[in-house]
C-alpha cells in the first residue's frame, strides 16, 4: 500500500490558514510565538514527533479539565 500525502498536505495548509487567523489576536500570538520559540530550541535535539507528543499530551489533559 502506498502512502498518500495529498490529504496530509491539504490538512497542513488548512491548519496554517487557521493559525494565520488566530495570530491576529495579540494574546494568542504572544503565547504562540513563545511556544514556537520553545519548539525551535528543542526540535533538533528531541525531534518533531517527540515534541508533538509532549504538546498533544497537554492538549488532552486540557480537554479533560
Amino acid at each position: 500500500m502506498e502512502f498518500d500525502t495529498t490529504a496530509m498536505d491539504q490538512a497542513a495548509a488548512d491548519a496554517e490558514k487557521e493559525l494565520q487567523e488566530w495570530i491576529k489576536d495579540p494574546t494568542f500570538a504572544s503565547v504562540f510565538f513563545r511556544l514556537a520559540s520553545w519548539w525551535s530550541k528543542w526540535y533538533m535535539k528531541a525531534g518533531h514527533k517527540r515534541l508533538g507528543r509532549v504538546v498533544v499530551k497537554y492538549g488532552k489533559s486540557a480537554k479533560e479539565s
